[in-house]
């Protein structure tokens, strides 16, 4: 990354202008596939010409992986805070289903992004693909651990699989149409995904 991109990207106007091209990306991907966009396509959707695109992304490969960052960002944004400063932390219970909960409303509001996720993810640079195995293992790695909590009885193995399983489901949102508008597919997904984990009903 030259230092030149790098200055354009921390400006008020540069950052405007790169979720603009990174907006813009997301729809073409979605609608036409990976391949068959270009950074020419790219910047005449998001109104920067010619080689201006590239002050603030090198390659296309580049724009795809800030796409996905946002979706990761986006499903996994911190909540409110469990419990209070001066009280006990909340019940992983309920720790994991506000976590679920987050989770399946970000995908239902975002299935055009989840079907890039899904579909292109295999076009990310070896870095960048690194990158994002680490950040979905951390936050699988952080719903295991609340469900082990939940579940002390249940095998390890178990608890991997219905862990993996879930995400598996949720994930599934940029594979089909749903009919269902964004808030009542997010609550079909909190509840299969809360039965599956078998948590309890929350009062």
């Amino acid at each position: 990354m030259s230092h030149a991109t790098q200055a354009v990207r921390t400006t008020g106007r540069g950052l405007r202008r790169r979720r603009a091209i990174v907006e813009a990306a997301a729809d073409l991907f979605a609608r036409r596939g990976y391949p068959a966009v270009g950074m020419d396509d790219i910047g005449a959707a998001a109104g920067v010409t010619g080689p201006a695109i590239y002050r603030h992304f090198e390659s296309k490969a580049s724009v795809l992986a800030a796409v996905i960052d946002g979706i990761i960002d986006a499903v996994d944004r911190p909540g409110p805070a469990a419990g209070s400063a001066d009280g006990p932390p909340a019940e992983p219970a309920i720790t994991l289903a506000e976590h679920i909960a987050r989770y399946a409303s970000a995908v239902a509001e975002r299935r055009e992004l989840m079907a890039v996720f899904v579909r292109e993810v295999h076009h990310l640079p070896d870095e960048q693909a690194q990158q994002l195995r680490h950040r979905q293992r951390d936050l699988v790695a952080r719903w295991r651990v609340l469900l082990a909590q939940v579940h002390p009885d249940w095998p390890a193995e178990q608890v991997r699989t219905a862990v993996h399983a879930v995400f598996g489901m949720l994930n599934a949102v940029g594979t089909f149409a749903s009919p269902l508008d964004d808030e009542d597919l997010a609550d079909q997904l909190t509840a299969l995904a809360s039965h599956a984990l078998a948590l309890p009903r929350r009062r």
